[in-house]
Order: C-alpha cells, then structure tokens, then sequence
C-alpha cells in the first residue's frame, strides 16, 4: 500500500516537472531591424504585451530566455501592421491606430495560448473588439433602378392569343448577378364587337434572380428565373348558344408561376439602362371551363395547361 502511494506520488511530481517544462518562460523584445514606432510607443508596447502573456498566465522573464518572441510594427498612415512571432507561432493583424493595439494585442496573446486562430470569434470578446472589427463592413456596390416595359406576347390555351403586354419593376444590380422584382405584368386581348372571346394573363408580384454574361461590359446577354403569382383568362362563349345548345365559360385559372428570363441590356455603363428581354410563363396550374346546357345546368369541367411567352422592351433609371 505504501509503495502504491509513492508511486502515485512520484508519477504526480513528473508530470508537473513535465508540464512546467512544456510551458518554458517567455520573453519579448521589438523587432529593432523593422519596426516602425518611435521609442516610447515600442516601450509601451513591450509592457502591453508583457501584461497580456502574464494576464493568460505565461511567466515572462527579461530577454533573453527559453521562449523569446519578436513584436514587429509597420506604420501606413493611420494604419498599422502588428507582427508577434515565437515558439507559439506567428500572428499579424492590422490596427487602427495605437488606440487599437492593446485589443489587438489581446487577440494575438489568447490566439497564441489557446492555440485558436485569429479569424471570426475565435479570440474576440466584448473588451477586446478593435475598431475594423466594430465598423460595419464594406459592402459591394450595387446599382438600383426602376423600370417600364411595353411588348408583345402570346397566351396558348385552347387558342393561340396574341397580346400586347407592359410592366413595372426595380431591379437591383451587382457586376454578376441582380435582383429583380417585378409587378403589374399584364397581357390583354379585348374582345371585338363580333365576339365574346378574349385573352388576359397577369403576374401580378415576380420575384427573380438574374446573371449577366459579361460582368463589367456596358452590354451585355443575361439570363435568370423566378417565381410570380398570377393569372389567366381567355376564350369561351359565354352567353352563345352553339350547335348542340350548351355554352361554356372562359378558360380562368391563378395561381403560382414559374418564369424563365433572357435578354440583353445596354448601356450599363450610365445610370440610364435599356433592355430588349424575353419571358417564358410557366404555371403551376391549370385553367378551367364549365360547360353548361341551354337551361343553365353545368355538364362538365373542362381542364387545360396555359403557358404564355412575352418579348418586351424596357427603359430603366
């Protein structure tokens, strides 16, 4: 029983002689050869630093010693590139003037301890935020404009349906990619004096995501797809009587609709854009007919698919 317990004991003092070992003491010095600062403000950061490794607990001895490490400044302007390198390994960031330095050397001591990087939250809490970290990023540039397009298109029902079409809509614009949102998309065929068919078809909210071929061209091709919601009307005899006494109801459905956009747009080298652009209507639903006999009794429900297609042109600020 004795012996176990010496051996525990003598297993307890290697493994601290063992870890006291590991963790050797530090020391740092400024990188005379590169730095930057004048010499009361490297003297001050030798005492920043030296109060961050004992605050994590580091023993930190004059140089030289087991463990040294070099701090390096490089001064732009208001900016200044922070350098700290030794047995831990090597850490650089950039501060926003001396005022920043102590948070950064912070992140650097913690990053260096721990042995986690620099990058997200890893070493960044609530005291230690630097002022890059606290100013909102910058944001890539994006050109914003709203738009009115007159075209001509096709509603295909029961019929073919040739229809004059217009809309409204913002689009958002980055080189590649844009966001457009489009409302009050209508096409329309009034019926004629001699007949009660017509068409009518309406998006009435697309929202659609589109991708530009030559980024930073001032023309070019793109290409994209969305989703609406919308509707559809045309034909029927409403009211005639045909041959064999029924009458049938315009074909009408609404619903959610998938569309498919192509185009090419010009001059977006100005804050003046126009664009020759085609979409294809796809719909999630079909539109429907009622058929009813001469003495207003329904007699059947008719179903059909209704795709339309729209080439239009548009002009944008």
């Amino acid at each position: 029983m004795r012996s176990r317990i010496l051996r525990v004991m003598a297993l307890t003092v290697l493994m601290a002689a063992g870890a006291r070992a590991a963790r050797a003491d530090v020391c740092v010095s400024i990188d005379l050869g590169h730095d930057t600062l004048s010499a009361q403000e490297q003297t001050a950061a030798i005492a920043l630093i030296t109060r961050e490794f004992e605050e994590a607990g580091e023993h930190v001895l004059p140089v030289p010693c087991e463990a040294p490490y070099a701090l390096f400044h490089a001064r732009l302007g208001d900016l200044i590139v922070v350098k700290l390198a030794g047995p831990g390994g090597q850490r650089e960031a950039i501060a926003h003037g001396t005022d920043d330095l102590p948070a950064l050397y912070n992140q650097m001591i913690r990053s260096i301890v721990t042995g986690r990087p620099m990058t997200g939250l890893n070493v960044v809490d609530r005291t230690n935020v630097t002022v890059s970290q606290a100013t909102a990023p910058r944001r890539v540039h994006s050109d914003s404009l709203w738009y009115a397009k007159l075209g001509y298109g096709g509603l295909f029902g029961d019929s073919s349906y040739g229809t004059p079409a217009l809309g409204f809509g913002y689009r958002a614009e980055m080189d590649s990619l844009a966001i457009d949102v489009s409302f009050l998309n209508f096409q329309f065929q009034p019926s004629h004096y001699y007949s009660s068919r017509e068409a009518s078809a309406a998006s009435f909210l697309k929202l659609s995501g589109l991708y530009f071929v030559n980024p930073t061209a001032n023309r070019t091709p793109y290409f994209g797809g969305g989703l609406s919601y919308g509707r559809s009307s045309f034909g029927g005899d409403y009211g005639y009587v045909n041959t064999n006494g029924r009458f049938s109801t315009n074909w009408e459905g609404s619903g959610l609709q998938s569309e498919l956009t192509a185009g090419y747009e010009l001059a977006r080298a100005t804050n003046f854009r126009v664009f020759i652009q085609g979409d294809a209507v796809l719909p999630f639903y079909h539109v429907e007919s009622q058929t009813f006999s001469r003495f207003g009794m329904p007699v059947a429900t008719d179903r059909r698919y209704a795709p339309s297609f729209i080439m239009s042109i548009g002009i944008g600020r």
